[in-house]
């Protein structure tokens, strides 16, 4: 059962005078659309000479979709660079190694990304982002099929907000023993339309080590889902 939630990804550095305006600071001599996308722009200076940046919402819809197979490393969600440690998302073909968890193989195609408890501590996060691309500022239909097996097999979550800003949990799904290596569940979210959207995805590793979180064919495309029944 989906669960809701709140993850927030904050962005630090900001000033006093940045934040009273709902502002971000950019890095020194970078433009505000350049540092946070389409939509941004300069309303003076932080400290360092850096601009200040506010974001103004323009009508920036436009039809498009993403897909991610993982046959190669072209997909808009990519992992989080400021990750660390050793629970991680990982590409793989064929059966995970830890026995009674993962899938047979991929949803489709050969590849696919999971993440394995054997790895990290209780409480470690794997996160995919679309953070470093500029989405249009639609709303979105986001499919996606993942594979969670093992008594150890923690939670995965789907998160959106504007870029640079506190990120809402908008489904959570803690797995157990129930899922077979056969079965990858298909799953739909409607997702609101936000100025300059990022969508994360989150593996959380609980406490034990018999468990893996696998994702596969995600789709992500301007329009409501239900629009496309």
């Amino acid at each position: 059962m989906a669960v809701v939630s709140h993850i927030a990804f904050l962005d630090n550095g900001l000033t006093g005078n940045c934040l009273t305006s709902n502002g971000k600071c950019a890095r020194k001599g970078v433009a505000c659309d350049d540092a946070f996308g389409e939509g941004w722009i300069d309303k003076g200076k932080c400290c360092n000479e850096r601009q200040c940046c506010i974001y103004k919402c323009p009508n920036l819809c436009r039809s498009a979709n993403y897909s991610c197979g993982f046959e190669d490393h072209s997909c808009v969600f990519q992992f989080d660079t400021g990750t660390r440690g050793d629970y991680v998302w990982s590409y793989k073909t064929g059966i995970t190694t830890t026995a009674g968890t993962g899938p047979l193989g991929a949803a489709e195609g050969t590849h696919y990304l999971y993440t394995d408890a054997n790895n990290g501590e209780n409480g470690d996060t794997a996160i995919l982002t679309t953070a470093a691309a500029n989405l249009p500022a639609c709303p979105y239909c986001l499919s996606f099929k993942y594979h969670m097996m093992g008594p150890d097999v923690g939670s995965l979550a789907f998160a959106v907000g504007e870029k640079g800003f506190p990120h809402d949990s908008i489904w959570t799904y803690v797995g157990g023993l129930s899922q077979s290596h056969n079965d990858w569940i298909n799953d739909t979210l409607n997702i609101p339309q936000y100025c300059n959207p990022v969508v994360t995805i989150i593996s959380t590793r609980t406490n034990g080590t018999i468990g893996d979180i696998a994702i596969d064919d995600i789709l992500l495309r301007t329009g409501a889902c239900d629009a496309r029944k």
